[in-house]
């Protein structure tokens, strides 16, 4: 009887687990997407705030890449990392769309879904 508690116990651990590494990936894809989608509307505007919304979205990733790293699979993240990196905080242009279009990949590779389950 003890075997089954503990298998019933590590069941929910790992379930727990699951739960708590898909509420930070949806956490970061919606605070990173909110970020691109300001530093977008600032594009053709305000150069300043640009600037400023360019890096708030570096540093929002430099704070949690090491955590999505080791959560997620890297093959798209490498690329991703490499375009925030590249961002021209006085041209953006396309790479912020390309930007985006990147953690729109890695949220739907990342996300339950039967397609990414079976």
């Amino acid at each position: 009887m003890k075997r089954l508690w503990f298998a019933v116990l590590f069941i929910m651990i790992a379930a727990a687990m699951c739960f708590a590494e898909q509420h930070y990936i949806t956490r970061f894809y919606g605070d990173m997407s909110e970020r691109i989608e300001t530093a977008v509307s600032y594009d053709k505007t305000d150069d300043e705030r640009l600037r400023g919304a360019i890096y708030e979205i570096k540093d929002y990733w430099l704070k949690n890449n090491d955590l999505i790293f080791v959560l997620t699979s890297n093959g798209v993240l490498n690329d991703l990392s490499s375009h925030l990196r590249a961002l021209d905080e006085t041209e953006p242009g396309d790479d912020l769309y390309k930007v985006q279009a990147l953690l729109d990949i890695f949220y739907e590779n990342q996300k339950i879904s039967p397609t990414n389950i079976f």
